[in-house]
C-alpha cells in the first residue's frame, strides 16, 4: 500500500480532539452570556470529539513509518475536515446563511483570510464573533507549525531553504531538531503576543471583548473584526497598535524568538525581514505623499492610514481603515501591485512571501549579468549563500502553480457571473489569504455576502489552496501521488 490511511487517521485523531475542546470555549461563553448559541457549539465540539475517537480506533493498527505522502494527505484532510466542522455553528446559529456561506466563513477564518459573508456583525451573537476570532487564531498557529516543520522537509515552494537557516532559541542560531521544544516556544510566543496585543487594545479604548477578538484577528493576521466598522472607529492609539502587531506577526516567529533569546541583531540583519520592511516603508511612503498632495490629507493622518493599509495588505491581515480604492489612482494602483506579495515565511501571513520575490530578483539580476558577460561565473544568492537548483526550481514551480490556479479560478468566477475585475482581485485575495478585493462590487468597504453559493465554494477552496502553499494540496489530486 502506497499510503497508510490508518496512519493519517492516527494523526487526525489528536487534532480533532483538540479542536473539539477548543469548540467548548465559545460554548462556555454562550452558557454565561448567550444561551441561544450554546447548542451549536456543544454539537460542534461533540462531533469533533466523536470523530477523533473514531479515527483513533482506526489508527491503532497504523504502521510506524511516515512518508511525505502521508504528511500531505494528512494536512489537506485536516484542513478540509476542520473547515467543515467549524462551519456548523455559523449554519446552525445564523439562519440567513446557506451551508456554502457557512463553509466560506469557516475557511476564511481558518485560512486567516478575513473576508466575511456575515452582515450586521454588531447584531450577531457574541459567541459567533468569538468563534470567528478563535478560528483565525487556530489557523494562524497551525500554519506556522506547518511552515516550520512540514514544508521545509518537503522542499515545497522553496521552503527548504529555511531547513538549514531556521533559528534555534540560543545564541548559536542553528537549526534545532527538537521539534517539541520549538513547538512549545512558538506556542508561548503566540499566546504572549495575543495577551500583549489585547492589553494595548484595552488601553486604547476597546472593551475587553472587542480587544480580545480583535487581537485574535491581529496576531493571526486574519482581519475579522467583531464590528461592521472594522477599524474606522478605533482610536488613533489602537490603529498604531494594530500596525505594530500586524507587522510583528508577519515576520518569522523563529527569528523573533532567536532575537529575544540573546541576539537582537539577528532580526534586523535578516535579509527577508529587511526586504519586507523596505517594501512596506517605500509603498506606504509613496501612498502617504499622494494622499497629502492629491487628497489633501494632513500629514499625520496621511501616513497613518497609508502605513495601516499597506501593512494590512502585505501582512495579509485585511483590516479596513477607509476604502483605499476610493483614493487617488496612483495610490490604488500601488495596492493592486502589493496585493499578492504577502509577508515573511514562518509567520502567520499568507501570500507569495517575500523570500520568493527576493530569490526571483536574485535570479533576474544574475541572468542580466550573464547576458552582458556570458562567461561570468555568478549564481543567484540568498542571505549570502548560493541558492541550490532544487530551491530555484521549486520557487518557479510554486509561482507557476499560483498563476495557473489564479487564472483558472478567475475564469470559473467569471463564468459564474462575477465581473472580471471582481473575479481577478477576489481570486488573488483568496489565494493570498488577504480578505478585501479591489473590484467594483467586492472591495474594502463591502463584504462577500452577495456572492452565489458556487462562488463561495470556489473561493473557499482558493483560500485553503493558498494557505497550504498550493502544491501539497494539488499533489493529493494527481494520479502519481497514489502510485509507487
Amino acid at each position: 500500500m502506497v499510503i497508510d490511511y490508518r496512519l493519517i487517521a492516527k494523526y487526525l485523531a489528536p487534532a480533532l480532539f483538540l479542536f473539539g475542546i477548543v469548540a467548548y470555549i465559545p460554548a462556555i461563553y454562550a452558557f454565561c452570556n448567550d444561551s441561544l448559541a450554546l447548542s451549536a457549539f456543544l454539537a460542534t465540539g461533540t462531533l469533533s470529539l466523536v470523530l477523533g475517537f473514531i479515527f483513533k480506533r482506526i489508527g491503532k493498527k497504523a504502521g510506524p513509518n511516515t512518508s511525505l505522502r502521508v504528511l500531505f494527505l494528512f494536512t489537506t484532510s485536516l484542513w478540509l475536515i476542520i473547515s467543515l466542522i467549524a462551519a456548523i455553528p455559523f449554519f446552525y446559529q445564523l439562519p440567513d446563511l446557506s451551508f456554502s456561506q457557512a463553509f466560506y466563513e469557516s475557511c476564511s477564518g481558518l485560512s486567516t483570510s478575513g473576508s466575511t459573508v456575515i452582515t450586521h456583525l454588531d447584531q450577531r451573537p457574541r459567541a459567533i464573533l468569538l468563534w470567528r476570532g478563535i478560528l483565525q487564531y487556530i489557523g494562524g498557529v497551525g500554519f506556522v507549525a506547518l511552515a516550520v516543520v512540514i514544508l521545509p522537509i518537503s522542499a515545497m515552494g522553496g521552503m527548504s531553504i529555511f531547513k538549514t537557516e531556521s533559528y534555534s532559541f540560543d545564541d548559536s542560531a542553528k537549526f534545532t531538531p527538537h521539534l517539541k521544544t520549538m513547538a512549545i516556544s512558538l506556542f508561548v510566543w503566540y499566546v504572549a503576543i495575543l495577551v500583549l496585543c489585547s492589553f494595548f487594545f484595552v488601553l486604547g479604548g476597546f472593551d475587553l471583548f472587542r480587544a480580545i477578538v480583535t487581537a485574535l484577528s491581529t496576531v493571526s493576521t486574519g482581519g475579522m473584526t467583531p464590528t461592521d466598522t472594522q477599524m474606522n472607529d478605533a482610536s488613533v492609539f489602537n490603529q498604531y497598535t494594530a500596525i505594530g502587531f500586524m507587522f510583528i506577526s508577519s515576520c518569522p516567529f523563529l527569528l523573533i524568538l532567536a532575537s529575544l533569546s540573546g541576539n537582537p541583531l539577528l532580526f534586523f540583519k535578516d535579509q527577508q525581514v529587511r526586504g519586507y520592511f523596505f517594501i512596506n516603508f517605500i509603498v506606504a511612503l509613496a501612498v502617504g505623499i499622494s494622499l497629502i498632495v492629491v487628497n489633501q490629507y494632513d500629514i499625520e493622518k496621511a501616513f497613518r492610514v497609508a502605513f495601516f493599509n499597506v501593512v494590512s495588505i502585505t501582512s495579509t491581515t485585511g483590516f479596513s481603515l477607509e476604502d483605499f480604492t476610493l483614493w487617488n489612482p496612483f495610490a490604488s494602483s500601488l495596492f493592486l501591485f502589493i496585493l499578492a506579495i504577502g509577508g515573511c515565511s514562518g509567520s502567520t501571513s499568507g501570500g507569495i512571501k517575500t523570500f520568493r520575490l527576493q530569490i526571483c530578483y536574485s535570479m533576474f539580476t544574475t541572468q542580466l549579468q550573464k547576458l552582458l558577460h556570458p562567461h561570468i561565473v555568478n549564481e543567484p544568492r540568498f542571505k549570502g549563500k548560493i541558492i541550490d537548483p532544487d530551491t530555484l526550481s521549486s520557487v518557479i514551480t510554486y509561482l507557476v502553480s499560483y498563476l495557473l490556479i489564479a487564472m483558472v479560478s478567475t475564469i470559473i468566477a467569471c463564468s459564474l457571473g462575477l465581473d472580471l475585475d471582481d473575479s481577478i482581485t477576489a481570486t488573488i485575495s483568496c489565494l493570498s489569504n488577504i480578505g478585501p478585493a479591489m473590484g467594483t462590487t467586492l472591495n474594502p468597504s463591502t463584504d462577500y455576502s452577495n456572492i452565489s453559493d458556487p462562488l463561495c465554494v470556489l473561493f473557499s477552496l482558493d483560500m485553503i489552496l493558498g494557505r497550504l502553499e498550493i502544491l501539497p494540496v494539488l499533489l493529493c489530486f494527481t494520479r502519481m501521488f497514489y502510485r509507487r
